[in-house]
């Protein structure tokens, strides 16, 4: 199917849905190369081709391989889709720009606080700039509408699960936390059908209990969010619906600033939408926080 005869991309969101539909069969290469489009679309109208190819680490003939492959007869044909796209803001702030190089050239400490901070906000602003309102309308609704919402994070992607689901309970009392301690997510996945939703979260790399508990719940009908760090990811493919928040760091770890940002984001909605019932049970579970005297005033 991936041979025939198909319509040549007349915008770049239809290039970046032409790559999402193929990427799982293209060839290493030119999946590299696809992957850095689809995470990083305002780039390719204002990088050169042999910048991407560098921040992609491919040979820069890949990129026009990858273009050939889509039906352009070059790659510049490719990158005229991406003229208008819009940066978005990102990188706009000559005050910011101008204090992390200062912290760079100071050198130490100060350059891994400098690096750092770029990589947060760099991320924290590609995350809340590529955001699809419809999408996170369309999660808000399913999770309120659920029977029950599963919050579903292994690994390193656990404590972002747990923060999650015990701010969405303080609302809710149908979110559950998946898997608990001395369960495993089939535990839950067993009783699920198509009235409930399953919010599951992995991030590069990516780990395979989790798509294969994915894999499960949409067997038995459940709604699937998936919340990771690429549109070309499995998770984001394989779920009726995905949440994209970059992760890059110039560290060894990944950086959550920008997931723990949508996962934050999603819970104010949560509350927003769920009305007077969501905000009195928030209003309930403090009040019995400060009645326990669990709180310090001081």
């Amino acid at each position: 199917m991936h041979s025939t005869k198909r319509q040549l991309p007349q915008s770049q969101e239809e290039v970046l849905e032409q790559l999402l539909e193929e990427f799982e069969y293209l060839p290493g290469k030119l999946q590299l190369c696809a992957r850095y489009i689809i995470d990083h679309p305002h780039e390719v109208g204002l990088q050169s081709m042999r910048t991407l190819a560098t921040n992609a680490e491919v040979h820069p003939n890949s990129f026009v391989r990858l273009a050939r492959h889509l039906g352009f007869d070059g790659y510049e044909s490719l990158r005229e889709r991406f003229r208008d796209f819009v940066r978005g803001g990102i990188g706009s702030s000559p005050d910011r720009v101008a204090w992390l190089r200062e912290l760079d050239r100071k050198g130490g400490s100060s350059a891994i606080l400098g690096s750092m901070a770029e990589a947060c906000l760099d991320n924290m602003e590609k995350m809340f700039a590529q955001q699809s309102i419809g999408d996170l309308d369309r999660a808000i609704n399913w999770m309120i509408d659920a029977r029950r919402v599963y919050i579903l994070g292994l690994g390193l992607a656990y404590p972002l699960a747990y923060n999650f689901w015990y701010v969405a309970r303080m609302g809710f009392d149908h979110f559950i936390l998946s898997p608990r301690h001395g369960s495993l997510p089939t535990d839950d996945i067993i009783r699920m059908d198509e009235r409930d939703c399953l919010v599951a979260m992995t991030f590069q790399p990516y780990r395979r209990d989790t798509l294969s508990a994915v894999e499960q719940a949409k067997e038995k009908g459940a709604k699937i969010i998936g919340i990771t760090d690429s549109s070309a990811a499995s998770l984001c493919r394989e779920a009726d619906l995905g949440l994209v928040a970059p992760t890059h760091t110039p560290q060894f770890f990944q950086s959550n600033a920008a997931v723990a940002a949508l996962l934050e984001t999603l819970c104010a909605l949560l509350v927003v939408r769920g009305g007077d019932a969501a905000s009195a049970a928030v209003e309930a579970f403090h009040a019995a926080r400060w009645e326990e005297n669990i709180y310090d005033e001081s």
